[in-house]
């Protein structure tokens, strides 16, 4: 039934989308079949970018595997390191503190303040475009994990104590995977902002990845192009995430909460 549900509003989505499109110039906003049509002639070989020297004969494969690296690259180190950090602060008052504070600080600062610092740093590489979406994970994962912590049930950590685990172990055994079922919700939401945060940084200064097609069709006028590219993106985005929440509900099969994740 959930399935079928959602075919449905994709087929609706399609149906408006023609209509509009049936409605306004081709060349403003273009049908979904043209843009679908787009979409096969140049994902694998595109003479035009080739003409253009811009992706060596191989369509858009090699731009959208750099943005999608750079994604899965950028929420994995950012992952770590706020799970670690947000976990670690409920035992450490003054990590806390300190990561209290530059969440409130950098949490709230748009991303096109903080993009352009991390290109002037890091310069037009791969490295700040990672970075740029390791920094944001970092900040959602740090919040979400610290209050999946602080949900845990106080007598699941006291039973550990009973028994005799030291700190480590109780990290390991009792808040990591007890916190697992309310991170996956900040992690899926830290998944779907990367995928933006990594097109900025690439409209901003790149000279390869998805954003940077997009940002050069633009100033071609290219709108099937940038149709082209926003539906692919938006395509391997659900099939990343629906790989992520299979992983959740695996690790969480134990747990009443990880039933839920969808």
């Amino acid at each position: 039934m959930a399935f079928a549900l959602q075919v449905a509003g994709i087929a609706i989505g399609l149906v408006l989308w023609e209509l509009i499109a049936s409605s306004q110039n081709e060349h403003v906003m273009p049908g979904p079949l043209e843009a679908f049509r787009y979409i096969g002639d140049n994902l694998t070989h595109s003479e035009y970018l080739a003409s253009k020297g811009l992706s060596e004969g191989h369509g858009y494969v090699p731009h959208l595997w750099y943005t999608t690296r750079n994604v899965l690259l950028g929420v994995g180190i950012g992952t770590l390191v706020g799970v670690t950090i947000g976990l670690a602060s409920l035992r450490l008052k003054v990590l806390h503190d300190v990561a209290s504070a530059i969440t409130a600080v950098f949490g709230t600062a748009p991303i096109f303040v903080a993009a352009p610092f991390f290109l002037i740093w890091f310069g037009i590489v791969p490295t700040a475009q990672i970075m740029i979406v390791a920094f944001y994970t970092t900040l959602l994962m740090y919040v979400f994990s610290r209050r999946a912590g602080e949900n845990i049930a106080a007598a699941h950590i006291e039973s550990a104590l009973t028994l005799g685990a030291k700190r480590w172990l109780i990290f390991r055994r009792v808040h990591l995977p007890g916190a697992i079922p309310e991170m996956t919700g900040g992690f899926r939401i830290a998944l779907a902002g990367a995928w933006g945060l990594c097109g900025i940084a690439e409209l901003l200064g790149s000279q390869q990845g998805a954003g940077f097609l997009i940002k050069f069709y633009s100033t071609a006028f290219e709108v099937n192009g940038m149709l082209a590219l926003i539906i692919l993106l938006g395509l391997i985005a659900l099939a990343v995430d629906r790989i992520a929440v299979e992983l959740a509900r695996a690790a969480t099969r134990w747990a009443e909460a990880g039933h839920g994740v969808r």
